[in-house]
């Protein structure tokens, strides 16, 4: 992505958005995490970030008129960091220019909060604003591993919490877990499992530990720190959490997400993975990635900016890019391929042009690799080989004008340990470079 003027995104807004609000707040820095974020600021601080966000809301009021708001997703940083008059200022405002009352309203919980006395009057606040569906980010139950990680909870919390959401009619709960973290062993890791399956959890979010280079959880690994999962035992970890839960009666969401009911694991990842391009994310906050108007965007990713550009009324567009054609239908593709797959008819009808055809050399590798088959009512879907692959499946997808773009942003890069794109970018085909290189890997 590069500069994108702001206006574009409102150009062709969907009839249909999706609402992401970004909370940078938390009490401590957890090793893994890249997202934006600041540790421990003052009041007045988190008063001027709701602040912005109310004034950067104001931005689109005109363009999102009228539109319906399927899902609203609170994420972070940590959301519930937030006080209780915090959190009722931040509903008070968003329901003053978004009706949420027909929506999925997720809110991420940090266990954490359960320590604090007030913690059912915050809850209770965050349903009265809309709240349907929070999600806990658990990531293990192995308290030595959790210590390492600075996640700031232990195991009893994670158990308080969930009986506390219980006790009060909550009943659209989903908890993350993290295979491949530093100490992990599989006996840990098949404890973890178990033990939320115990607790009643009917919704996980499953994913493998990414490395970024500025998180001090790839420190670690280069430094020999801690014993790490090698490639064998994650994908020992991930066919385990599989077997299990599908023994158990849970079926795959998109990819990493699981779920025992019989409705979809959320309608915000149904949205996401299978809209095929009709729905609009729209952000709101520091960091915040969004798509608008077949544009994909980031905001601002620090802090300071972002507060500044806002507080000036600019809109805090950091990258994006306006996506061609070719761009929407590989998106298209990428996106479906970790959900519920590609139905090569409505892939004709969508973009008069056959699958078969524009991605001929693609379907080949892939199936002749094992990680991509076609079924016979004419779906595209991964294998269960390519599941666990899905970054290398999604790479061989991106055309070499982006990788290219992305080489020469890569080569930009003077500081790792600083620069932003480093920071956050996390798209797989950010640390392959050039096109040649790309083909060379599937050769």
């Amino acid at each position: 992505m590069g500069d994108l003027n702001g206006e574009q995104l409102l150009a062709q807004v969907a009839s249909s958005i999706d609402l992401y609000f970004h909370i940078p707040f938390c009490n401590q820095y957890c090793t893994f995490c890249h997202f934006a974020k600041e540790i421990n600021p003052s009041s007045e601080r988190v008063e001027r970030y709701l602040a912005a966000l109310n004034k950067e809301m104001s931005w689109s009021d005109a363009a999102l008129d009228g539109r319906a708001i399927e899902t609203a997703f609170f994420g972070g940083g940590t959301p519930s960091f937030l006080t209780n008059h915090q959190l009722k200022t931040l509903f008070d405002m968003i329901n003053k220019r978004f009706d949420l009352s027909k929506s999925e309203v997720s809110f991420e919980l940090h266990p954490s909060l359960v320590k604090h006395a007030d913690a059912a009057d915050r809850v209770s606040t965050l349903l009265r604003g809309g709240v349907n569906r929070f999600v806990l980010g658990v990531q293990t139950l192995d308290r030595n591993i959790l210590r390492v990680l600075n996640r700031g909870h232990g195991t009893d919390e994670v158990i308080q919490l969930v009986k506390l959401l219980n006790e009060m009619g909550v009943e659209n709960l989903s908890l993350d877990l993290m295979y491949g973290l530093p100490e992990q062993t599989l006996r840990s890791w098949y404890d973890s499992v178990i033990g939320l399956v115990d607790m009643g959890i009917e919704k996980f979010n499953i994913f493998p530990l990414m490395f970024k280079s500025t998180d001090p959880i790839a420190h670690q690994l280069a430094r020999g720190r801690y014993q790490f999962a090698g490639a064998k035992e994650r994908i020992i970890m991930h066919f385990m959490a599989e077997h299990i839960l599908t023994s158990l009666g849970y079926r795959h969401g998109p990819i990493f997400y699981w779920t025992k009911r019989p409705q979809p694991h959320s309608v915000q990842q149904r949205r996401k993975y299978d809209s095929w391009n009709d729905n609009n994310l729209v952000p709101f906050g520091v960091g915040g990635f969004g798509y608008m108007s077949q544009c994909q965007f980031y905001n601002e990713a620090d802090l300071d900016r972002y507060l500044s550009r806002v507080e000036a009324g600019e809109k805090p567009v950091w990258k994006g890019a306006v996506l061609s054609q070719d761009d929407l239908i590989r998106r298209t593709l990428m996106f479906a391929l970790r959900s519920s797959g590609v139905p090569l008819s409505r892939f004709e009808r969508e973009f008069g042009v056959s699958i078969k055809k524009y991605f001929g050399r693609e379907l080949q590798i892939l199936r002749e690799a094992g990680l991509a088959c076609i079924s016979n009512d004419g779906v595209l879907s991964l294998t269960a080989a390519g599941i666990i692959n899905s970054g290398a499946v999604s790479l061989l997808f991106f055309s070499d004008n982006v990788l290219e773009r992305v080489a020469y942003n890569d080569s930009r890069i003077t500081d790792k340990r600083t620069d932003l794109l480093e920071k956050h970018d996390y798209s797989p085909a950010a640390r392959y470079g050039s096109s040649a290189e790309m083909q060379a890997i599937f050769r």
